[in-house]
This record gives structure tokens, C-alpha cells and sequence, in this order.
């Protein structure tokens, strides 16, 4: 039986992606082409769409002024923390970032893509995310067995990996689109590649889901 397909779209926000941004990863302008073209199909198709954004406040830990590695980025409300133009579709909801004991969110009906706030690498680092992405393919008379997540988005060697490697260590089938994620540098993502592919994750072209 053919698994049916739902889409990720990992961290595609200005700070990474735009050459103007706080942390830009280079291959990312190339690599948004395919990313706005398999958002397109999902949309298209009613397929489910989620995803992961970036996101900090004024003074979040991993900042280089609280001591942390990184400059300042991905701070919400800034045009930093702000979806690319064509990976927003209408009707997406964002999963605040709640604490375990949260009441699981509410997603409504009609909704086109469901997008988890995270502080950290993976989009499972939102304590909503595993419980909401169960409950949307329940919606559809879908368990986890039943599916593929194809992956995507920025950066390869950071949230891209820890977006597959969480999946996969659910249960999940997963596919990486190699044309449409770009990484930080080429040892790293080099690295990251062997890793998802190590673990079962499948490279792919985004000319073969359109």
C-alpha cells in the first residue's frame, strides 16, 4: 500500500533565508524555489502542511548578549522572525510554544498549515507538537504507520536534521527533499546528510511529488 504523503516545512523565515537576514544560510534563496513549489501542492491538495518557526524573545538565552552563540534573530513580531513570501499560505495557525502541561491547542477546521514555535533545533521541542501532529492525521483516518513526512526547508545541518531524526524516532517514514533545504556549511551538511540517510530517510527531488 502507498504510504500517503504530508509535507514540513522547517524554519523558512527571513533571518535565515535572506541574504539581508541575521543568520543567512547561503544556498537558501536557491533552495526556497522548491520549498514555495511543494507548499503550492499541499495547499492544492488538501494535504496536510506543518511546520517549524523560529522563535525568541528580546532576551533569549542562546543570544550572544546573554552569552550564547548567536546573534540576535528570529526575535517575534520582527521582520526576522517573518515567513518568506510564499510559504505563508492563508489560514496557517501557529502553535505557541506551551509548557507539557498545556491543554493540547486548538486547531480549527479549515486550517491550511499548522506551524509549532521552537526555541531550540527541533520542531518536537514544542511540547504540542507530537500529540497535534497525532491528532491532525487522526483527523483524516490516519495513524503514523500510514504516512511519509517530506521534509524541507533551513538549515540542513541544523533544524533540517533535527526535524528527520525526530520524526524518525516516532515512527515516522521520512523523505528529505534534497532540492529544496540548504545548510550552513558544506562539511556540516555533508555530516547531516549521512546521518538522516543512516536512519532511514530517503533523499528526493522535488520534480518527483509534482
Amino acid at each position: 500500500m502507498e504510504r500517503i504523503r504530508f509535507y514540513v516545512d522547517v524554519d523558512t523565515q527571513w533571518d535565515f533565508c535572506d541574504p539581508q537576514g541575521a543568520l543567512p544560510v547561503a544556498g537558501a534563496p536557491g533552495a526556497l524555489e522548491g520549498c514555495r513549489a511543494l507548499i503550492r501542492r499541499a495547499v492544492e491538495r488538501g494535504d496536510l502542511l506543518v511546520g517549524s518557526v523560529d522563535t525568541h524573545h528580546f532576551n533569549a538565552w542562546e543570544y550572544r548578549q546573554n552569552g550564547g552563540p548567536f546573534p540576535v534573530h528570529c526575535q517575534k513580531g520582527t521582520r526576522g522572525w517573518l515567513k518568506m513570501d510564499g510559504t505563508l499560505p492563508e489560514r496557517a495557525v501557529f502553535v505557541p510554544n506551551l509548557g507539557a502541561g498545556e491543554r493540547l491547542y486548538s486547531v480549527p477546521e479549515g486550517a491550511t498549515s499548522v506551524l509549532f514555535e521552537k526555541e531550540v533545533y527541533s520542531l518536537f521541542a514544542n511540547p504540542q507538537a507530537e500529540p497535534l501532529l497525532d491528532q491532525l492525521l487522526a483527523r483524516r483516518g490516519l495513524s503514523r504507520a500510514e504516512v511519509t513526512a517530506v521534509v524541507f526547508g533551513v538549515a540542513t545541518d541544523y533544524c533540517v536534521k533535527a526535524a528527520a531524526l525526530g520524526l524518525v524516532e516516532r515512527g515516522y517514514d521520512v523523505e528529505v527533499v534534497e532540492d529544496a533545504i540548504a545548510g550552513v556549511a558544506p562539511e556540516t551538511t555533508t555530516l547531516a546528510l549521512e546521518e538522516m540517510a543512516r536512519v532511514g530517510c530517503r533523499l528526493i527531488r522535488v520534480r518527483s511529488l509534482l
